[in-house]
């Protein structure tokens, strides 16, 4: 088994959780390349004050997880990497992962669009791109969430720390990247990298800081204004290519299939 470039995000004493990573990476011959997680309750008040929390967008676990992810893009672009690996925590990587990992490689050695490659079953909109043994393998996705597995490339992570610069919205917000021609998100067929149920139910996100209190609708039209920022101050050629590209997407609706996520 060949190694490849990757990062799993972990917080230091979440010992639990960086003990069944290690577990099941070494399980495969790997050492799994750790990345301190950025804990949002551990950020000083002259950061929090830069990253304007006290907007509401997101929870400190939130603005960490994010900071996380665009921290390894960037360790990503500072490498000669053409992509990268990226999990959390809370992930497990099937036997089936490390079987088709030289195929997941070869898809993203091929394809140079800006683009995010989930490692798992998206709940959206698919059309099938790639076939393996004659059974559906990689597929097309019109939307997608979640970020504990995936694979990106230097165009997306550029696209995206052009966004989130300072975040606003969570990490995992692939259809808004899309919408915003960003990037193109394809998804497995099978789940490839699946949630650990014991510790995605202890999320170390929300004993952070819970966003119980949080009125949704308001912060989906904070978030509804500050995309809408970001798209003003595009040129209007980046303008012309969106609204292009978000008619398409509906006409692809139309063909694409709706699919359920693999268990």
């Amino acid at each position: 088994m060949s190694n490849f470039y990757h990062y799993v995000i972990s917080a230091k004493n979440a010992e639990d959780r960086r003990a069944s990573i290690l577990s099941n990476f070494q399980t495969h011959g790997i050492e799994p390349q750790f990345f301190e997680a950025i804990l949002g309750n551990a950020l000083s008040k002259e950061q929090l004050r830069v990253l304007d929390v006290d907007a509401g967008l997101m929870s400190l676990g939130e603005m960490g997880c994010a900071l996380s992810h665009l921290a390894i893009y960037k360790k990503m672009l500072d490498s000669q990497k053409p992509y990268v690996f990226v999990f959390e925590d809370d992930a497990y990587l099937t036997n089936d992962f490390f079987h088709d990992l030289p195929d997941l490689k070869k898809f993203m050695d091929t394809h140079t669009e800006p683009m995010v490659l989930l490692l798992y079953k998206a709940i959206a909109h698919t059309k099938l791109v790639v076939a393996k043994d004659n059974k559906p393998f990689i597929l097309r996705a019109l939307g997608g969430s979640c970020a504990h597995g995936y694979v990106i490339n230097r165009k997306a992570a550029e696209n995206i720390l052009r966004l989130q610069n300072p975040p606003k919205i969570e990490i995992d917000a692939w259809a808004q990247y899309m919408k915003l021609n960003l990037l193109n998100i394809y998804c497995m067929e099978e789940m490839l990298v699946k949630l650990n149920e014991l510790h995605a139910k202890d999320s170390l996100i929300e004993t952070i800081d819970s966003r119980e209190m949080k009125d949704s609708k308001y912060l989906k039209m904070m978030r509804k204004q500050w995309l809408q920022q970001f798209y003003n101050h595009l040129s209007l050629d980046e303008k012309l290519l969106i609204q292009g590209k978000r008619f398409w997407r509906h006409i692809q609706e139309f063909y694409y299939d709706k699919e359920t996520p693999a268990k």
